[in-house]
């Protein structure tokens, strides 16, 4: 697998948790590359962020692959951007 798909939920919180770190250990398994879909996006509390950028960090010390970010709703895009999650943890979906 090439790239692991990940659409995160609606609500993006500390309760998708579990959920994620599974989807986020399947991807570090098989995928050269991991891509959040954010088009459903409204709302992302401080440990979505983190976990994130937890995500990131592992990648980055571990593995050399990078998160790309792709169909941001303007929330998320703005959240992000805020956030310095661009700069700091994640690629931006250049078809985006």
């Amino acid at each position: 697998m090439d790239t692991k798909r990940i659409t995160l939920p609606e609500n993006f919180s500390f309760e998708h948790h579990k959920w994620f770190s599974d989807e986020c250990d399947q991807a570090l398994r098989y995928a050269q590359k991991i891509e959040l879909v954010c088009d459903k996006v409204k709302f992302l509390d401080s440990a979505a962020l983190g976990m994130i950028a937890r995500l990131q960090k592992h990648l980055n010390e571990k593995h050399s692959k990078d998160i790309v970010v792709s169909e941001p709703t303007a929330y998320c895009d703005e959240i992000l951007s805020l956030a310095n999650m661009y700069e700091n943890y994640v690629v931006r979906d250049m078809n985006y």
